[in-house]
């Protein structure tokens, strides 16, 4: 697999990790708009959702190729139209944010997940990264290329998030 794509995903986490490791814990748990989540919830849920959506990834010994229906190629598109442009709830329950993680523990969490991730694209044959193997709760079976490009989109989204919220918190004080 073309490691640009992954290399370029990590590149812009660690620079948003960066970033906010230099803010104020009460900068970070902020909550200026009622009923939305603080930045250092907006972090949470991508590290879950990331979790969630690769404990979907099957073992290189139980890859299965799913058949892609005309249904999942227009949900994707949807899917990678809606992240970024407009909000959305969460799939699954499991992807919300509890409140409870520091940014560094965060962090440990993330950096996991993406050693993982690299370990497993890593074990994996070009048939297994090119087909559908995995099937994302909302756009249905996805190939591992596809899920980074969602990735991406996702983290671009919830940057953009950030930036506005930071910017309402600023303008706050």
């Amino acid at each position: 697999m073309d490691d640009h794509r992954i290399s370029e995903f990590n590149s812009k986490r660690q620079a948003l990790l960066d970033r906010l490791s230099d803010l104020d814990d009460d900068v970070l748990t902020s909550r200026p708009i009622e009923g939305k989540w603080s930045v250092i919830e907006i972090v949470e849920h991508m590290v879950v959702a990331e979790r969630e959506v690769m404990m979907g990834l099957p073992e290189k010994d139980r890859i299965k190729v799913y058949n892609r229906s005309l249904k999942n190629k227009v949900m994707l598109k949807v899917v990678m139209f809606v992240l970024g442009r407009i909000r959305v709830k969460v799939p699954s329950k499991t992807m919300l944010p509890k409140g409870e993680q520091d940014l560094t523990k965060l962090r440990a969490l993330w950096d996991e997940n993406q050693e993982w991730f690299r370990r497993y694209v890593e074990s994996c044959d070009e048939a297994a990264l090119e087909n559908a193997v995995f099937k994302h709760p909302v756009a249905g079976p996805i190939n591992v290329r596809q899920a980074v490009d969602m990735s991406i989109a996702h983290l671009d989204a919830h940057s953009e998030q950030i930036e506005t919220l930071l910017k309402t918190i600023g303008n706050s004080k």
